[in-house]
């Protein structure tokens, strides 16, 4: 399968929902920007700049105001405005451009890759990088390849393969990003850091690990030569997407990450969100290695923290939330070689894969084939030590949280393992299980529900 292209900011799986309040004035102030004028002209390019900075500021201070069913204006209308605009390439056709409408309508330039936008306040750092689309070509077909490649997901008779247009534009995207190879200081340039995330993360949605793997190495380089560590955390939600892809690299694959903390320190980090804590809250067993405990406990709190700032509507500074990922992924990527018990590397690998909750992709899940063939061997090993099954809480949730996020509820494994849980219990009741373990409630309460009632449909 070719590599193929996707932006940096660009998904929705519902618009409708994902649309934050007053961003259609943004939309609004940008398809109208710079009509009439000249695009590659000096002052044109100022003015975009200076008007992107301030209609960022005047959201901010709109969304505080506007409902939460902001609505975006008739299409029709943003439709014509954005026909007047002047792209990076002349050649984009009328369903170019409606392709473009949809990714630009839909806030596609400004979301986080992430269910948790609605608790991190990650606008307030990264600015919109959709201006590239009227500057640099490369990135202008990188957009598009994901605009019609998200058509090719949709599609119910998809066969798998990318379409004629995503082709196109892919081989366009490919071959202005290789000119720019050429180039001095390459590393420097913007537009070439993210087409290559956009390449890495549709090579990831299709499945080719080979190209998703020579994409990451590039970008590894990338950042590397932009001051590594000291690069991403002045960009938090830089970091946030490329800790996030290459998680779904490593799960998928099963390589290492590229990204990974080099330093790890193994002391708890997170303190209670709150006192008292709920008095059911899951211990860590003493039987387990300290370092798992530790980091069972910090991710306990995270979502306890999480849970509790979504319900006050209060959200997280990107910096520090950034820190406590980056943080809790390394380590549990380093207690692989660490763990010495079954159960251990179960409980391991189910935090794992409830990070993916926090990475969503545009049209179609990233298919996890490594670990959904280990998660089947290390399960049936860690219940041959006699004692998952009688630990209801935690059986529960090991596999409503690996069947939500990466198996699904048709391995036979799955099947068989929920039939060993209590028959009867009502969602409610098993949901109470789940929130005693770690349970981020407003990324997985609608799907744990759903692969709940999937689950007892084949018990």
């Amino acid at each position: 399968m070719p590599p193929s292209s996707a932006p940096l900011e660009f998904v929705v799986i519902d618009p409708t929902s994902n649309l934050k309040p007053g961003k259609s004035l943004q939309i609004r102030s940008r398809c109208m920007l710079g009509q009439n004028k000249r695009g590659s002209s000096r002052r044109t390019q100022r003015e975009r700049r200076k008007a992107a900075n301030k209609v960022d500021s005047d959201t901010t201070s709109t969304a505080q105001q506007a409902p939460a069913t902001a609505q975006l204006p008739p299409p029709n209308t943003l439709i014509s405005d954005l026909a007047q605009y002047q792209f990076a390439h002349p050649g984009i056709d009328a369903q170019d451009k409606s392709h473009l409408f949809k990714a630009f309508a839909y806030n596609f330039a400004n979301q986080s890759l992430s269910a948790l936008d609605r608790c991190v306040d990650f606008d307030c750092l990264e600015s919109a990088s959709f201006e590239w689309a009227f500057r640099d070509t490369a990135f202008l077909h990188s957009v598009l390849c994901t605009s019609y490649a998200i058509q090719d997901f949709m599609k119910p008779d998809w066969d798998g393969n990318p379409g004629r247009k995503t082709l196109f534009h892919l081989r366009e995207a490919l071959s202005l990003l290789q000119a720019k190879m050429g180039q001095a200081n390459v590393h420097q340039d913007e537009s070439v850091l993210l087409v290559v995330i956009n390449l890495a993360l549709l090579s990831a949605i299709y499945g080719d690990w080979v190209a998703a793997a020579a994409h990451y190495k590039g970008l590894h380089r990338i950042v590397q030569l932009r001051g590594n560590l000291a690069f991403l955390q002045k960009r938090p939600l830089l970091h946030f997407k490329l800790d996030r892809i290459d998680l779904a690299y490593a799960l998928s694959s099963g390589k290492k990450p590229f990204f990974v903390h080099p330093s790890v320190a193994w002391d708890p980090i997170i303190p209670p969100p709150y006192l008292p804590l709920p008095e059911n809250l899951y211990p860590p067993s003493p039987a387990w290695d300290y370092r798992l405990a530790n980091l069972f406990q910090d991710f306990q709190y995270l979502s306890l923290r999480i849970n509790r700032n979504f319900l006050r509507k209060a959200t997280h500074n990107p910096s520090c939330f950034q820190a406590t990922l980056t943080s809790l992924q390394s380590r549990l990527v380093h207690l692989g070689d660490i763990v010495s018990t079954p159960t251990e590397e179960l409980i391991r690998l189910t935090m794992l894969v409830l990070m993916t909750t926090t990475f969503k992709t545009p049209g179609r899940k990233i298919p996890y084939g490594w670990v959904n063939e280990h998660l089947e061997q290390v399960y049936q090993d860690a219940m041959n030590e006699g004692w998952l099954q009688y630990d209801t809480s935690l059986h529960l949730w090991v596999l409503l949280t690996v069947a939500f996020t990466v198996t699904g509820e048709q391995p036979a494994w799955v099947k068989s393992a929920w039939r060993m849980t209590e028959p009867g219990l009502a969602w409610q009741t098993v949901r109470a299980h789940l929130m005693r373990i770690m349970w981020i409630q407003l990324v997985a309460d609608k799907p744990g529900e759903v692969m709940f009632n999937k689950l007892e449909g084949v018990r």
